[in-house]
């Protein structure tokens, strides 16, 4: 790994994981001046599924200042998508205005991260690729800056955005609530043959055997899909249809842990946790790379208001925190709702339902784990 001389100064956030959540924190730290360092353990990002993505993701992209590539980089566009439940099937179109017909995005993950992290490296941030962060460095219970593989880097803020990995949580040992039972969702990709185009050419969503599928066209040669049991994760690829277990498989399936949990609190002296390390939620729950995305510009903004002095950190904190866990509440109860349709329910459903009022009427200074589920 090439690691560049970095300057004696302190920077004002150090965010740790170069994905949706982390490079939209850093390139919307460092476009309200703030000095900006971003530490990306790998220097080639790994290829998942892909992502389809709401048209409200333009916006984003658009005050990003990423649009453009984005428009450019060839991603599939379509209208919306197709949902199969117990009772019926349907056409879900994205709606309009009156510049037409809106259309979502088939986005490769990879290629999507290509484009947030250059637009950093462009908007100032300083990024070194290949640089594992090893643990926190502390002051008390302040956290000021990490301790890399390669180097130390002192810092106002540290921002976590290490995905489900949550390194900033376990080396803090925030606590970590956990509302479903265990869910594992399995990924992977497939050769699209005619058929397949036929049968899948928009993006679909399947409730059925007490798990769902998503299968979607990634681009022209590949298809991508996802499937989650919600009471046997041994059964998950079974919900597969023969005429995709028939393709001829791009990788080996893959299997990812999406059991439903959020740390509380998710910030803190001098840090911040930013999407999946802050909370996660099974796919169903849709639009993961854009609420990455707004989390990560939401820490930037806190961030940017204590270091202006425009609010001070407990009040940014507590208002990041309440933010959070109002979208994970209310992303919670809609799969509940969606999951209580089944014609067998997952049993875990009441006490997860529990669990989420619990966590929307108490404040996370005060939340207690006893009082929550751990199945």
């Amino acid at each position: 790994m090439e690691v560049e001389t970095l300057p004696d100064a302190m920077f004002d956030a150090i965010i740790v994981g170069g994905g949706p959540a982390g490079t939209a924190a850093a390139i919307s730290c460092s476009s309200r001046g703030l000095r900006t360092l971003l530490l990306e353990a790998d220097c080639d990002p790994r290829e998942q599924p892909g992502e389809t993505l709401h048209p409200g993701v333009e916006r984003l992209f658009r005050l990003l200042g990423v649009d453009a590539q984005v428009n450019q980089a060839g991603f599939l566009r379509h209208p919306g998508y197709v949902i199969h439940s117990r009772t019926n099937a349907s056409f879900q179109p994205y709606g309009n205005d009156h510049d037409g017909q809106w259309f979502g995005y088939q986005a490769g993950r990879k290629k999507l991260h290509k484009i947030l992290l250059e637009r950093a490296v462009e908007s100032g941030v300083q990024v070194l690729r290949g640089e594992r962060a090893v643990r926190p460095m502390m002051s008390g219970e302040v956290v000021f800056g990490v301790e890399g593989a390669a180097g130390t880097y002192a810092s106002r803020f540290v921002i976590d955005a290490t995905g489900a990995f949550q390194w900033l949580r376990r080396h803090l040992r925030i606590r970590c609530f956990r509302v479903s039972t265990l869910l594992l969702a399995y990924y992977g990709w497939v050769e699209s043959s005619d058929k397949l185009k036929k049968a899948f050419p928009l993006p679909e969503f399947r409730m059925r055997n007490g798990g769902w599928r998503w299968i979607a066209p990634v681009d022209s040669h590949k298809h991508a899909w996802v499937s989650m049991s919600l009471s046997d994760n041994k059964k998950a690829v079974r919900l597969l249809p023969d005429i995709l277990t028939r393709c001829t498989a791009s990788s080996t399936p893959k299997a990812r842990d999406v059991t439903w949990r959020i740390a509380r609190p998710c910030a803190g002296p001098g840090y911040f946790l930013a999407g999946d390390a802050a909370c996660i939620l099974d796919p169903a729950s849709s639009h993961g790379v854009m609420k990455a995305v707004m989390s990560g510009m939401m820490v930037a903004e806190c961030i940017a208001s204590i270091l202006n002095g425009s609010t001070d950190s407990g009040r940014a904190q507590a208002g990041y925190c309440a933010w959070t866990e109002d979208r994970f509440c209310s992303d919670a109860a809609a799969l509940i709702s969606l999951y209580s349709e089944m014609e067998k329910p997952p049993f875990w459903l009441s006490a997860a339902s529990e669990a989420v009022r619990y966590i929307a009427t108490s404040p996370s200074d005060r939340a207690s784990s006893s009082k929550l589920i751990n199945v």
